[in-house]
């Protein structure tokens, strides 16, 4: 199996009109993988049930927040990391640092070594019809 890629079109960030365009490649994106196909496979490859499946997972999207909301990293092994990380206001004194100067937080994923050397294996294949036209990137 491999990844189809199109051709996307991109203007020139922060110029008016567009600037200089440029082509790139794109992923041609298929249908979203949902929560509900994902038990199901689950499932099918294991003795659990479909209803043991989501029961294990609605109990893990509880749990990562939880222990992110703590300050605590999500270490799922052979996945990959969670982690929240702060957007701060900078100050010239350490004292200066206060709950003021958080503008907000954002969680990241970062993936092991294993999913990234799993992820190195993709190999990509020009989507059919695209060879001569191109997309516009939606904004």
């Amino acid at each position: 199996m491999s990844i189809l890629y199109k051709t996307i079109r991109k203007a020139e960030p922060g110029v008016a009109g567009g600037g200089q365009y440029k082509f790139y490649a794109g992923i041609v994106r298929e249908r979203e993988a949902t929560l509900r196909e994902m038990v199901k496979e689950i499932s099918s490859r294991s003795t659990v049930t479909t209803a043991d499946a989501f029961a294990v997972i609605e109990n893990f999207l509880e749990l990562v927040p939880k222990f992110l909301r703590n300050g605590r990293n999500v270490n799922l092994g052979q996945l990959g990391r969670f982690k929240v990380n702060l957007k701060s206001k900078g100050h010239e004194l350490p004292g200066e640092v206060s709950n003021y100067s958080i503008l907000g937080s954002k969680v990241s994923f970062a993936p092991s070594l294993e999913m990234k050397e799993e992820l190195m294996t993709i190999r990509y294949t020009k989507a059919a019809g695209h060879e001569q036209d191109f997309e516009e990137e939606a904004e």
